[in-house]
């Protein structure tokens, strides 16, 4: 017996017939570890991507841009570059004309027609500025200059599924010939309509060369933008200041604003987004992790604990204590050795899915999802110890204690507990077979508590990933409802400009046969902050308040007349008229209530131009739609804009025998309209914006619900281990198999529904807290408060109760063909 060697064969004998049961155990760890892996790896491949992507295609250090729809001469903005003191310090430019456009992708049985921007560039740059990488198809050249050739932008592509070639239209009725799909730097995500929404589908770029662009527009020799990029170690803020200067003695009278790298509104968003996604990932990854690493605690504890007859059958025979826990502490090693394998294979798979769903919801140029050894290797530490760590009380348990008390029939027979105490005084119903399974519980209260935990971890874990799918599904669905309350079929005709209502534009959208109603409304750029001061001390009149480091927010300002106009917003407090609509979340991230003043910075006209001006503005109510930046006022109210009788967004109702389609097209068609979208192509964005998270939630939940099949099958396998030597008696004493295994399947529902319980108590408290307080900080545009859905409830109820109740079945024919004295044996 002091043969080290022997046990270590003895071990390997035993792993051969607990193989099943242990790779199960060990699988459980390998999906805590693997998602852990995968969850925490997503921010180093987001920032490692994102480098790549934008050093690959060059993007600009340095961009100017000609504002309020103006042009200048070709040649003009980069003589100014070149005038400049410090130009040799600049290693490439480029002009080009960028403009707003409708881009109608259609196609005989498939309708594409979406607002978005014709990007005419200089393909004689070289080296080139904020390049175009292609992914299908080829990329411009010079060759193509002033031909009727481009490239679509890929995420518009595959979100409207194009093919990798094809002919596209633009405002004014031109036909481009795409012949590829690529992206540049500044639409590596594109735009919503709404500030802080991103969208796929509904924003499409064409980048076609500068003569091209220049004819389709009806603009020849012009641009609006120029971009440039800078020696290493230049001065960019010194350099941007320099040309401000050059160009406002240049172009006097011309608006022209100079900005860097970091005002890229969608690189700000990527990198922005990667530091705050991440703690809500690892806030998941850890609770799979605890949550399978917990269980696989528990269970190799339960594993341990059935083999104490053995341990003293072996302290009978004289071994030293020391020798008989090496057997047990070998099974732990085992276990957690196959998990770290396990792990590496899971993390490999949910790497691989995670990479998969993150090019295809934001494709860039370049994607780095290489396996992060540094990541694993800290979930895989722990995954290696615990097992270890968990066979070590069971041991120490039945090392301490006389082998004739080791040797008894069951781990848990003869049990003196409170519960025991407990149930011993309380009249329960049935006889002695029904109390059976109660009682077995109430002897051990510790592995019933053990146990309950470990269920009650990975339910946790599922709550949180199908209760954010609730959140996610219901946000939505209650913004659809709330945008289809009145004329759900009506459009929004977008103008460049603010327009007078009788202009030629509006008569046209008014008189076309597609249209039977119009609403001239407004949207106009804003900017919220709270004006802090002295109170009214009453909830009646208006007064200053807000939080004052709260920071201010950029909304897009609906001017409309509400209550009489086709769609109005449901408000959910306060009063629709006398001041500005805003939403929940503003309110709440700028400390403000209805009744409260609060800074409006707006445009306002004076003369035939404009300026941006503070106005103190009283809250009237809370509008349903969740996202922050949307704010509504009525026209009655909006005096400090002095913009009545003008409009840039005409809502129309579709007339009879026009579908949204066709409707579209027809008013797309009318000169001066730039975009025609749907009233709900805000819903499209939002779910755009909750694409990444749905799919990444989704492979999540797949893990956990398989870590919960997981632990029922371990726990049915273990309870038929611990229980084997009661069964074999009440076999012995004429009990047939069902009763036997409708007792263990009893005593596990029981178990079942206490971690169920547990878990679900747990997972709402973690679900708020990782929606409301992270979820807030990783989208900060969007309202959502935790919600977990009656269906929901009972998905996991059915699972957490009937699939730790039923495993024990998955044993019948185990008990059915028990060896019985064989089993009933003291000593083999």
């Amino acid at each position: 017996m002091a043969s080290t060697g022997l046990w270590w064969r003895w071990s390997l004998r035993e792993l051969r017939q607990r193989l099943l049961l242990v790779v199960a155990i060990a699988v459980m760890i390998g999906l805590g570890t693997g998602l852990y892996a995968g969850l925490t790896s997503s921010s180093h491949w987001r920032r490692q991507s994102y480098d790549a992507s934008y050093a690959r295609l060059n993007v600009h250090d340095l961009r100017v841009a000609v504002g309020a729809g103006a042009t200048v001469a070709q040649g003009r903005l980069a003589a100014v570059v070149r005038s400049l003191p410090a130009a040799a310090a600049v290693t490439a430019d480029a002009e080009r004309l960028v403009l707003p456009t409708e881009i109608d992708a259609s196609r005989p049985g498939h309708t594409v027609l979406s607002r978005g921007e014709l990007v005419g560039i200089d393909l004689t740059a070289r080296p080139p500025v904020d390049g175009v990488s292609v992914a299908r198809g080829r990329a411009l050249v010079p060759a193509d200059s002033g031909r009727d050739v481009g490239v679509l932008d890929r995420t518009f592509a595959n979100a409207n599924h194009l093919p990798p070639t094809g002919t596209v239209r633009t405002s004014g009725g031109g036909e481009v010939h795409y012949v590829g799909q690529g992206q540049s730097p500044e639409y590596f995500i594109l735009p919503g309509e709404q500030p802080g929404l991103v969208t796929q589908s509904g924003f499409g770029v064409l980048y076609t060369s500068l003569p091209t662009a220049q004819r389709l527009t009806g603009q020849p020799g012009a641009v609006n933008d120029l971009v440039l990029t800078l020696r290493p170690g230049t001065d960019t803020g010194a350099f941007a200041a320099e040309l401000s200067r050059a160009l406002a003695a240049a172009l006097p009278g011309t608006s022209v604003t100079v900005t860097d790298r970091d005002d890229i509104q969608t690189r700000q968003i990527l990198y922005d987004d990667v530091n705050s996604d991440q703690r809500l990932w690892d806030v998941l990854a850890v609770l799979v992790l605890v949550g399978a690493v917990f269980a696989a605690f528990n269970l190799v504890g339960r594993v341990v604990d059935a083999q104490r007859r053995e341990i003293g059958i072996g302290m009978a025979l004289g071994v030293a204590p020391r020798r008989l826990a090496l057997r047990p502490l070998l099974l732990g090693a085992q276990v957690g050795v196959l998990g770290v394998v396990a792990g590496v294979l899971v993390g490999l798979v949910v790497g691989a899915a995670m990479g998969a769903l993150l090019r295809g919801v934001w494709p860039l140029p370049v994607w780095h999802t290489n396996f992060q050894v540094g990541v694993f290797a800290r979930a895989a530490a722990v995954g290696l110890v615990l097992p270890v760590l968990a066979a070590l009380p069971p041991v120490w348990r039945a090392v301490r204690v006389e082998p004739v008390r080791a040797i008894r029939a069951s781990a848990v027979a003869g049990g003196t507990g409170p519960l025991v105490r407990l149930l011993g005084r309380a009249r329960l119903p049935g006889g002695s077979l029904a109390q059976m399974p109660l009682r077995n519980l109430a002897r051990a209260p510790r592995r019933l508590l053990l146990t309950a935990v470990a269920i009650a971890a990975v339910i946790t874990a599922l709550v949180v990933f199908t209760g954010e799918l609730d959140t996610f599904t219901r946000t939505t669905d209650r913004a659809e409802a709330d945008l289809t309350t009145s004329a759900p079929d009506r459009l929004r005709v977008m103008l460049p400009r603010v327009e007078p209502v009788n202009s030629p534009t509006v008569n046209a959208v008014r008189r076309s046969p597609a249209v039977t109603e119009t609403d001239p409304t407004l949207a106009l750029p804003s900017r919220l902050s709270p004006t802090v001061g002295a109170g009214t001390g009453t909830r009646t009149g208006p007064r200053t308040g807000g939080d004052a480091s709260a920071a201010p927010i950029d909304v897009l300002t609906y001017i409309l007349d509400i209550g009489h106009g086709l769609w109005s917003p449901s408000v959910v407090s306060g009063s629709p008229t006398g001041g500005l609509l805003i939403s929940e979340k503003a309110a709440h991230d700028l400390g403000v209530h209805p009744g409260d003043t609060i800074t409006l910075r707006h445009p306002q006209r004076v003369g035939t131009g404009y300026r941006t001006v503070d106005t103190p503005q009283r809250i009237a109510g809370i509008h349903a739609f969740p996202v922050r930046s949307v704010v509504f006022l009525d026209n009655a109210d909006a005096g400090a804009f002095r913009l009545a009788g003008t409009t840039n967004v005409v809502v129309v109702q579709p007339a009879a025998g026009y579908g949204r389609d066709a409707a579209t097209r027809t008013l797309a068609a009318i000169p001066g309209v730039a975009s025609v979208v749907s009233a709900t192509a805000s819903i499209e964005e939002i779910r755009a914006l909750l694409r990444t998270f749905v799919g990444i939630l989704r492979i999540g939940e797949v893990v956990v619900l398989l870590l919960a099949v997981l632990i029922a099958y371990n726990a049915m396998s273990i309870a038929v281990d611990e229980r084997r030597r009661e069964h074999a008696t009440m076999l012995a004493y004429g009990l047939s198999t069902r009763t036997v295994l409708g007792l263990t399947v009893a005593e596990s529902a029981v178990m079942g529904l206490v971690g169920t319980l547990l878990g679900i108590a747990a997972g709402y408290w973690a679900l708020r807290y990782t929606v409301e307080v992270l979820l807030a900080e990783t989208l900060p545009d969007l309202g959502v408060q935790a919600i977990l859905s009656g269906r929901t409830l009972v998905v996991i109820l059915l699972l957490g109760v009937g699939a730790v109740a039923v495993a024990p079945l998955a044993a019948a024919r185990r008990v059915r063909r028990m060896d019985v004295p064989s089993t009933l044996r003291v000593i083999e």
